[in-house]
């Protein structure tokens, strides 16, 4: 059913959580996973970075260890999997590859409306633009995805 599994992740200890849902289920299905790092260069203008060549280069390298990080939890659970760095918005980068893959497996800090009226949710953007079927894992403020037992 869900063969192709796309898991954007960005190192947060909320992300993990995603990640490992997900490589639950491709074990499950024998499904592939490619994890996805999205570099905000856009949000990093607006910031008043100055040197755009030096954050590029310092993105990238963080972009890496975070892709690196969930290939090896991947290869440790027996998961097929590869990563995939990326640059722009991450909600319209995750929409538009989202087309390629049966399932989205993403995390969501649970931020108060607040939080989100004020700074935006990529996870809330990303369930209004997609068309694909979409896993959202919730976490509590400490990054731990909520379960009811």
């Amino acid at each position: 059913m869900y063969r192709r599994i796309l898991i954007p992740t960005d190192g947060s200890p909320c992300s993990d959580e995603a990640i490992a849902h997900g490589i639950e289920i491709a074990q499950a299905m024998e499904s592939t996973i490619v994890f996805l790092h999205v570099m905000d260069t856009f949000s990093a203008r607006h910031e008043g970075i100055v040197n755009m060549a030096e954050a590029r280069q310092a993105l990238t390298v963080l972009g890496h260890t975070v892709l690196d990080r969930a290939q090896d939890i991947a290869i440790a659970a027996g998961v097929r999997s590869s990563g995939e760095l990326a640059e722009g918005t991450p909600a319209d980068v995750i929409v538009r590859r989202s087309t390629d893959f049966d399932l989205v497996v993403m995390s969501s800090h649970g931020k108060g409306i607040l939080k989100r009226l004020t700074v935006g949710s990529a996870t809330q953007a990303v369930l209004h633009g997609i068309m694909r079927p979409l896993l959202i894992i919730r976490c509590d403020p400490d990054g731990r995805a909520l379960r009811r037992v």
